[in-house]
């Protein structure tokens, strides 16, 4: 078996060394300003000479922010890996020295925060860019495509099959195919068409983004070739404008895309708790079956690092599932990929949850009200 991780101790110590560097950048940046600015210098060569300094000392500031943000990093990939290895999923942050800037209590905390740390170094969520996650604007590389036959009535959207895209979100999309499944309704009624007919110039979407329902536009140019798509046809689908819809509201933010927990995606689309329980206390087979038929959307996360547990062969890493029924016969729950029924990777998984080693496979269960 190969082995994917580190050696935590040496990357904190790593850490350090970045953030000793800026704080060394930092000190020499603040002793060159004060000599500059105390130079008995005075005319239009020295007012220009002051002009270039600034623009170099505005340079290393930004130096100074990588260097800090690349110890945050560092410290936070080594908390991440030694949470996703404790039997409890819990760790202490005064083993980071500091650099993890707050009391995190569990995995959850470390990998939101961690990708927030992760901004400077990645480009806006955004098409037009054949390179980019979303790829090329749709509009230009299908010119076409009527962006009003997009279905967003609640028949069209049950009818629907979600196909993730190249984005690493599939901690929201899971928890849109969660509610497709439990309440189609509520999604048809956060959608709407803009123009004539409905969606020839977009849609509005409302979401709960920081403790209220927003409306959030959406463009038909904003949509990529590399998003998510209707697994039946391959065009884009209601999915699309609510995935798209997802990153506007977060001005395409990476960290706000590419990673969160199984329970945020399910509160920003119902906007409803959602309750959340990681390796300390998973629900029982019992209170999956309960929830399920209760018509309560539930999504699960697979271990960060490599599940080791019950159907580990099937599953992928540090992603989110829908958990779209259960085997009364088998005591297991069937989970449902994003990726879509053509991802080379199992498109439904059953897992016995009662296993005892059930949560070195699953990490984390959102369910939602």
């Amino acid at each position: 078996m190969t082995f994917w991780g580190s050696n935590t101790e040496e990357m904190v110590e790593l850490a350090r060394r970045f953030r000793d560097g800026d704080q060394q950048l930092r000190v020499t940046t603040e002793a060159l300003q004060t000599a500059v600015a105390t130079a008995g210098w005075v005319g239009p060569d020295a007012d220009g000479f002051r002009d270039r300094w600034e623009q170099c000392r505005q340079q290393l500031s930004q130096t100074g922010d990588h260097l800090s943000s690349t110890a945050e990093h560092l410290a936070f990939e080594a908390a991440e890996q030694d949470a996703a290895s404790d039997p409890t999923g819990r760790i202490d942050p005064a083993d980071y020295d500091g650099m993890l800037g707050g009391q995190f209590l569990d995995w959850s905390d470390v990998i939101n925060t961690g990708e927030r740390v992760g901004d400077l170094w990645r480009d806006r969520v955004e098409a037009g860019d054949a390179d980019s996650p979303l790829g090329e604007r749709y509009t230009d590389a299908h010119p076409d495509w009527d962006p009003s036959s997009v279905d967003i009535d609640q028949a069209g959207i049950e009818e629907s099959l979600v196909d993730q895209g190249s984005l690493g979100d599939c901690w929201y999309l899971a928890a849109l195919m969660a509610v497709q499944s439990t309440d189609p309704g509520q999604l048809a009624e956060n959608i709407s068409g803009v123009g004539e007919p409905p969606g020839a110039d977009g849609w509005e979407v409302r979401l709960f983004i920081d403790g209220e329902w927003q409306d959030i536009a959406v463009s038909p140019d904003d949509l990529g070739t590399k998003g998510t798509v209707d697994g039946h046809s391959g065009d884009p689908s209601w999915a699309t404008v609510y995935e798209m819809a997802m990153i506007n509201a977060h001005e395409g933010r990476p960290s706000a895309v590419w990673a969160d927990t199984p329970a945020a995606g399910l509160e920003m689309i119902t906007g409803e708790p959602a309750r959340e329980s990681d390796t300390l206390g998973q629900p029982s087979f019992d209170e999956y079956r309960q929830a399920i038929d209760e018509g309560r959307p539930i999504t699960v996360m697979t271990d960060p690092l490599l599940p080791i547990g019950p159907a580990a062969d099937d599953l992928v890493s540090a992603h989110v599932y829908q958990v779209s029924g259960y085997d009364e016969s088998t005591g297991e729950i069937i989970l449902t990929n994003p990726h879509g029924p053509r991802s080379p990777n199992p498109y439904e998984v059953r897992i016995d949850p009662d296993h005892p080693a059930y949560a070195t496979s699953i990490f984390m269960t959102g369910i939602g009200e």
